[in-house]
């Protein structure tokens, strides 16, 4: 592992080259998509699963789709992804490379010497190298997966300077979904962990030559080419969805299968959903769900979940820039988005610039109300700016939200876990408020309320199985 491990090193911004003229790209959200490769050449579909197809670019080797970002590989080794609408313009990013991903703001290329390279926010911004002798690897917008050419599954969770943990060896394929890691051994047996990094193994299914993985669903591809589904838990049940297939994509409740003769079958909804063909000569394909990329929480999702929201204009302000920590912090399931935001909402009722107290230098502020100089001091560490001597800067746009990750996923890196088991009396522990078992209990309510709206209802778990009090 020493020998695969290269220091972590920033390389210079690339040139970015407009390829295509046509309107500039925008940051706006986009619809869900759908994309397919056909003899090379990549067209895009958004909207319904009825939409018209846009041809996008030729000579293309490979493709992904993630929220409002496309990236190709083409046949020469760019590596090229947009932003934006269906008509915004190409910007190259490294070239040399064989495979690359795109995750929420990060993009991964793997070059064709086995070293892989990451960089973080805009398209623009410089790559911070990772790793040599890597022959697979995937990303979120908050772990790094890669496996080594000696087969050592092993993954980085946080910043792009985070060290890598190791999960195991013997493997060929790895993907991540949130708190997910799945790996594909190199005897076609499939093991999927939820949690931390150092979370148990649960074994799925053997003769697998192709998995997905989301948040919520495992689907694989097995020897025999049916393609089969679970929901839910590590130990729900596989639902067979359709023979004569060699590849399955998932995203939110879309679903698509791409049969041995080339031809793509997408559905939306459950797993018993009827299926909508979408074309023939097709030999690689992606898709998003109808989810808006990146928005994790609106302004509307608060309002149903807990009604009248008081500051509604602050609190409008400061969500975009929740919404893209929420996601860099992996906080996008339905019991970490509740978890989080019942935490905020006790702790700042959502307003990024939310003081507590009247005197002391290092009183609450922000989303998470940071308090303590050895907090300030850490979070200012770990975004570079100094805290200690500006401590007011806790409570602006420009850091509250990247200080409540922090927060969540540093300091106390074990909350997304005990979101992940229904532990708010954990994660409460770890607020650290004044003892009160009536507030553990009106934080767990607030926990169950936006659990339920996000759960589509209902509780994802009995009630007696949702942790309240501190422990």
């Amino acid at each position: 592992m020493k020998n695969a491990v290269v220091a972590a090193s920033l390389i210079g911004a690339t040139i970015a080259t407009t390829l295509m003229s046509t309107p500039a790209a925008q940051a706006a959200e986009t619809g869900p998509r759908i994309g397919i490769l056909q003899g090379g050449t990549l067209s895009v579909k958004e909207g319904n699963l009825y939409a018209s197809w846009v041809p996008q670019i030729g000579g293309i080797a490979k493709f992904e789709i993630d929220g409002n970002r496309i990236g190709v590989l083409t046949t020469g080794g760019d590596v090229m992804v947009k932003e934006g609408d269906l008509y915004a313009g190409w910007t190259t990013q490294l070239g040399g490379a064989k495979d690359f991903h795109l995750s929420g703001n990060r993009i991964g290329v793997l070059r064709t010497d086995g070293s892989l390279a990451v960089k973080d926010g805009s398209l623009y911004a410089g790559w911070t190298e990772q790793a040599g002798n890597v022959a697979d690897f995937d990303l979120t917008p908050n772990r790094i997966g890669a496996v080594f050419t000696d087969g050592l599954a092993s993954v980085k969770e946080g910043d792009l300077y985070a060290g890598w943990v190791n999960q195991m060896g013997a493997t060929k394929d790895i993907e991540l979904a949130g708190g997910r890691i799945g790996v594909l051994r190199n005897d076609n047996s499939l093991a999927v962990k939820d949690g931390t990094l150092y979370e148990s193994w649960t074994e799925q299914a053997g003769g697998v030559k192709d998995f997905e993985l989301t948040t919520n669903r495992i689907g694989v591809v097995f020897g025999n080419d049916i393609a089969s589904v679970k929901e839910g838990n590590l130990y729900a049940g596989w639902v067979n969805q359709m023979g004569g297939v060699k590849e399955v994509e998932l995203s939110g409740d879309r679903l698509g299968v791409l049969r041995n003769d080339g031809s793509l079958a997408v559905k939306e909804g459950s797993l018993y959903a009827a299926w909508t063909e979408q074309a023939g000569g097709v030999t690689a394909a992606d898709l998003t769900s109808p989810s808006a990329p990146g928005q994790v929480v609106s302004l509307q999702d608060l309002r149903n979940i807990y009604g009248s929201i008081p500051n509604e204009a602050t609190v409008s302000q400061g969500l975009e820039s929740l919404n893209a920590e929420m996601v860099r912090g992996g906080i996008t399931t339905p019991a970490r988005k509740a978890a989080f935001l019942a935490t905020l909402r006790n702790e700042s009722g959502f307003r990024y610039n939310a003081l507590e107290g009247v005197s002391g230098t290092y009183k609450g502020r922000g989303f998470i109300q940071l308090t303590s100089e050895a907090n300030y001091r850490g979070a200012g560490n770990h975004l570079g700016v100094d805290l200690v001597s500006n401590p007011e800067a806790a409570a602006s746009l420009q850091y509250s939200a990247a200080i409540a990750r922090w927060y969540w996923t540093v300091a106390r890196s074990d909350s997304n876990n005990a979101a992940d088991h229904y532990d708010m009396g954990l994660i409460s522990r770890y607020v650290g408020y004044a003892a009160s078992s009536a507030e553990d209990l009106e934080r767990c309510n607030d926990f169950k309320s936006a659990l339920r709206y996000f759960n589509g209802g209902s509780l994802p778990v009995a009630d007696s199985q949702i942790t309240c009090y501190r422990h």
